[in-house]
């Protein structure tokens, strides 16, 4: 058995960071582990995660040493910090040597082997605990006379809940993510008493296997299941099938009394004949909505079984719903229900998604044609099935590719129903339209920003996330809920495409501003947020000052370092500019016109630009075997042109070799530099912002600034300013 994960100490325990059924923080020691196994122990568990076998205390064990007090026979684990690179080559090693039939000290001895031919730092801190004699091999050799065959890999990725074969999902082997959005559901169901949930968006999204891994978890359930199209006969009578007591099927069957009336008395006699409950689950549910003011309501037939049956479950409070639907749909007392919305595999749920798709993962295809098929597919995980199927298994992925990409007519079906296009009007068109500028999820608030010129935006907002055309992230809050309109809208709704310029230009600042204002200000540690809002700063080329105004944005926010990051990775995105850019750089109209902050600023951004250009791989830190000699003096002519010969990098670097300076870092030079031309008082460095920005300073050399730092996080995540040697390039 193997766990790998983060560890912490908690309650005087060494403990895996795991997590409750409803998402929630719990820490896991090792005899919680034990307890979970319920004493159903395998020969070995691997511990993966960072000091598992280090002894915290003298009377305080490892986690593998109290597995073993618990009577677990053998336990690996770490006796210190582990990169996960390490980890994975030791899993890798180690279970090819288990697999092969080798006793488990000989495949250790070799993965010890494989360590130390990689330079792993840290390959002794691997750590084998035993209790009582030696495990010896886990797998009968293959060839051994009378060894089983092992069981066939399964490479069919749907099978059938039900047997009318019509309840079809992703078997558990292929089943991957959306564990928020179980979460969520399980939470709804057990802790807020929902009675209900409604699972929607886009065909293909999973809406189906979803409710199915839901059904497993309800064990004390009698399961429903309706596919399609229901209707208050066929309800009872599927009902009748599950019931043993003739005279309770008697009852339901009797139509003298409502619905309502029937169910409600049914489940009760249910509880006092101590049966299980009910869990209806009506998958396919679009076929019972028919389209009204641009959404969908319920069926008038369809509307009375479910509020009979809603109305049974409010009275006696057992029975459970789950319905899947492409389509939100309006109705009264949907507040009964917890709406969880889909969205496209993403990030990590992606890359397991493609790991378990034979073309996707063969690497014998070109990387472009796997870029084009997954940007076609945009992480819908029935159409990377397909794809990988039916387009990267043929001989002409190109051409194949192109088709598709041309023209949808042969695969929209696949994700989407004739009748959605009739909902979608000229105004709901446009504001699809502009929320495509914005390319990651994204708060509510920002597709507000780039809609807000449409009149009755917000209607249509919600709209298009009521027919799964914004997809929908699993957070529970609405707050913090973000969204994103499928890129494979304008693949099958052809007159939903990006603004043209110069319209998109101005969509792309109020997206960046928005995402500044909700994002820039707080501790964000994440670069692809960071990398959106530059990603939309610089789109908009009719700004001049796009690139100074996205470092004075890097400047102000809490986490440097990942805004850093993505200021230069969507800097090279754009390397194609950056040689006219570079002519046009802005920095002599701002120094004569004695702008001297925005000019500081701007030196700065010239130098961004050149290791973009050049694909600079070094930190912020200019290295004179890399950046251009001719760059840096023209940077420092004109700084000393329009300042009379007071700024300027040569007048810094006479300032600071007459202080002893000679290349090197020297804390007191540099201490003493820093008071020479005004970056410190006293015994502290100055805040940029409390730098004199003018000619009038009492300081030669006060500027330019930023120039000689860059910026490193310390342990506790806070800025701190470094020196950078730009003298002896000079």
């Amino acid at each position: 058995m193997h766990l790998t994960g983060h560890t912490k100490f908690r309650n005087d325990k060494p403990c895996f960071v795991t997590e409750t059924e409803y998402g929630e923080a719990e820490y896991s020691s090792g005899e919680d582990i034990a307890t979970q196994l319920q004493y159903r122990y395998p020969k070995l568990i691997f511990l993966s995660g960072c000091r598992t076998g280090y002894e915290y205390e003298e009377n305080i064990p490892s986690m593998a040493e109290s597995l073993l007090s618990e009577r677990v026979t053998a336990v690996l684990g770490w006796g210190d910090r582990v990169l996960d690179t390490d980890a994975t080559t030791v899993a890798a090693k180690f279970y090819q040597g288990l697999s092969s039939g080798k006793r488990v000290t000989e495949a250790l001895a070799e993965t010890y082997q494989e360590l130390i031919k990689v330079n792993a730092r840290d390959w002794h801190k691997l750590r084998l605990y035993v209790a009582g004699s030696l495990p010896g091999a886990l797998v009968t050799p293959l060839r051994k006379p009378g060894r089983k065959p092992a069981p066939r890999y399964n490479k069919t990725i749907d099978e059938f809940r039900d047997e009318e074969r019509k309840f079809r999902v992703v078997n558990r082997e292929n089943f991957v993510g959306r564990r928020r959005q179980l979460q969520n559901c399980l939470r709804a169901f057990k802790l807020d008493d929902k009675l209900g949930i409604l699972i929607h968006g886009m065909g293909g999204l999973g809406k189906s296997t979803i409710a199915s891994r839901l059904w497993e978890r309800f064990s004390e359930y009698e399961t429903v299941l309706w596919w399609q199209q229901i209707d208050s006969s066929n309800l009872v009578q599927k009902l009748a099938d599950k019931l043993r007591d003739a005279d309770l099927r008697s009852k339901l069957q009797n139509n003298k009394n409502g619905l309502k009336y029937r169910l409600r008395d049914l489940f009760e006699n249910l509880i006092e004949a101590g049966a299980k409950p009910f869990l209806f689950l009506f998958d396919d549910f679009e076929f019972n909505l028919e389209p009204r003011e641009g959404g969908f309501v319920l069926k008038p037939e369809v509307a009375e079984v479910l509020d009979a049956l809603v109305f049974a479950i409010r009275e006696i409070g057992r029975e459970k719903i789950i319905i899947t639907s492409r389509y939100e749909f309006q109705y009264d007392l949907l507040s009964e229900f917890w709406v969880q919305g889909l969205d496209a595999f993403r990030k990590a749920d992606l890359k397991k998604k493609l790991k378990r798709l034979e073309n996707f993962n063969s690497g014998k295809i070109d990387e472009k044609l796997i870029e084009r098929a997954l940007k076609l597919a945009d992480g819908n995980p029935r159409l990377l099935e397909w794809l990988d199927k039916d387009v990267l298994a043929c001989k002409n992925i190109d051409a194949k590719l192109t088709e598709h990409e041309s023209s949808s007519e042969d695969w929209k079906w696949k994700i989407t129903r004739s009748e959605l296009y009739a909902q979608i009007d000229e105004k709901g068109i446009q504001v699809l339209s502009n929320c495509l500028v914005l390319e990651i999820p994204v708060p509510m608030l920002a597709l507000d920003a780039v809609c807000e010129s449409i009149s009755g935006y917000q209607e249509k907002l919600n709209q298009a996330v009521d027919l799964g055309l914004i997809e929908t992230g699993s957070e529970v809050e609405e707050s913090e809920r973000v969204y994103r309109v499928s890129r494979i809208v304008p693949h099958i709704i052809s007159s939903i495409k990006l603004p043209e310029v110069p319209e998109v230009y101005s969509l792309y600042e109020k997206g960046s501003e928005k995402l500044f204002e909700l994002w820039g200000k707080k501790d964000n540690r994440s670069e692809e947020k960071w990398r959106e809002i530059f990603r939309l700063k610089f789109a908009n080329k009719e700004n001049p000052e796009r690139f100074r105004e996205g470092f004075s944005q890097m400047l102000s926010c809490d986490y440097y370092s990942a805004a850093d990051s993505a200021y230069k990775s969507e800097l090279k995105q754009i390397k194609t500019e950056l040689t006219e850019l570079l002519k046009n750089n802005n920095l002599e109209e701002y120094l004569c016109q004695g702008e001297w902050r925005k000019a500081d600023e701007q030196t700065v951004v010239i130098f961004y630009q050149v290791m973009a250009l050049r694909d600079i791989q070094t930190s912020f830190i200019y290295d004179d075997k890399e950046f251009p000699m001719s760059i840096l003096k023209y940077i420092d002519q004109l700084w000393i042109k329009y300042s009379n010969g007071k700024f300027g990098f040569s007048v810094q670097k006479k300032i600071y070799q007459s202080l002893g300076g000679k290349g090197k870092y020297d804390k007191e030079v540099y201490e003493a530099f820093g008071n020479e031309v005004g970056w410190r008082s006293g015994e502290k460095q100055l805040h940029y912002s409390d730098l004199t920005f003018s000619l009038n300073t009492d300081y030669t050399g006060h500027l330019p600034f930023q120039a000689w730092q860059y910026w490193e996080a310390t342990e506790s995540m806070r800025p701190k300013i470094e020196f950078v040697n730009l003298g002896k390039l000079l």
